[in-house]
């Protein structure tokens, strides 16, 4: 079973992108919290959502050079 991250999109873009951001910064610490992170990978976290990524998100996940 997948592990999906989910925000409102009501959320700003600005706090998405940080949230988003450190999340994928700090992955390692993420197994910590729960095994099912243990496995999480950036670049396909990206693909075929359920839901469409948040701005924000999305743009984290540009800088950090996970997608196009």
């Amino acid at each position: 079973m997948e592990t999906i991250f989910m925000i409102s999109a009501d959320v700003s873009e600005e706090k998405a992108y940080r949230i988003t951001k450190a999340l994928l910064e700090h992955r390692a610490e993420l197994r910590s919290i729960n095994a099912s992170l243990s496995r999480f990978d950036p670049a396909k976290a990206c693909q075929n959502l359920p839901v469409p990524l948040h701005p924000g998100a999305a743009r984290a996940y540009r800088e950090l050079g996970y997608m196009k």
